[in-house]
């Protein structure tokens, strides 16, 4: 089982890291903010707070003050990823919408306020060593940073209803409509994934790696994310025409 949690866990961030990395070429060709927000957000919060917080796991025979700051900084990483997540479905969804803005603003507050509870209550070190968590902050800092790719999911899901509606009487591309349902559940497989290690931390007090079946169970998540994801970047050639042969017609 340790295996396939490495196995979900490299393929999660190896895609990340490749569909982070296109919209980024893609923003350098258009200089339009949501490919700069997105992509800069799958980076941070899918792949570099991975890995800096797994270089802080390996640290835990060196010093205690080098594996404080790499513990910090992958924490850090992971807040600033949702909150460019947060100003990404606010700025695609909600553009003009007073009440989104404010919603926006709210989420992003929550996240900040949540990284400096578990920074300065010392917490935060529980997410590289085996000691068991205490008070609110860890499970409230988990609970805020799910709330990011919860937003964005619902919101991906939402318009897809609408899509297919506009698809039934020929006004959407199949294929289009269809990538907002595999980034909906993309995205939604990652807040899911949150929402469980809440529970976990909850339940015993313990990060995902004190259990096996725990950590194997949200690295199939991080599969699923990585599948809908790529799928919805890189869609096989049998995918479209499956897709657009089982397409509602006009």
């Amino acid at each position: 089982m340790k295996a396939v949690s490495l196995v979900g866990l490299v393929w999660f961030m190896l895609t990340v890291l490749v569909v982070g990395s296109r919209l980024l070429v893609l923003w350098q060709r258009t200089r339009k903010l949501p490919e700069l927000l997105l992509g800069l957000a799958m980076l941070c919060s899918g792949f570099l707070c991975f890995a800096v917080g797994t270089a802080a796991k390996l640290l835990l025979t060196g010093t205690p003050a080098l594996r404080s700051s790499m513990t910090g900084v992958g924490l850090f990483v992971e807040c600033f990823g949702q909150m460019l997540l947060v100003a990404f479905s606010w700025r695609v969804f909600h553009p003009k919408s007073k009440l989104g803005a404010a919603f926006g603003a709210l989420l992003g507050a929550f996240i900040l306020a949540a990284f400096f509870g578990e920074v300065l209550s010392g917490q935060y070190l529980r997410y590289s060593d085996s000691l068991v968590s205490t008070g609110p902050f860890v499970p409230l800092g988990q609970i805020a940073r799910g709330s990011a790719p919860a937003w964005m999911s619902f919101e991906c899901f939402r318009f897809h209803a609408k899509a297919r509606r506009r698809l039934a009487i020929g006004l959407a591309e199949p294929m289009v409509v269809n990538r907002l349902a595999l980034w909906g559940a993309g995205i939604g497989a990652s807040a899911v994934g949150y929402a469980f290690t809440t529970v976990h931390r909850l339940a015993y007090g313990l990060g995902l790696k004190e259990h096996v079946w725990a950590l194997t169970s949200v690295s199939m998540l991080g599969m699923v994310s990585a599948i809908c994801l790529g799928t919805a970047f890189f869609p096989p050639t049998a995918y479209r025409r499956w897709v657009e042969r089982h397409a509602p017609r006009a």
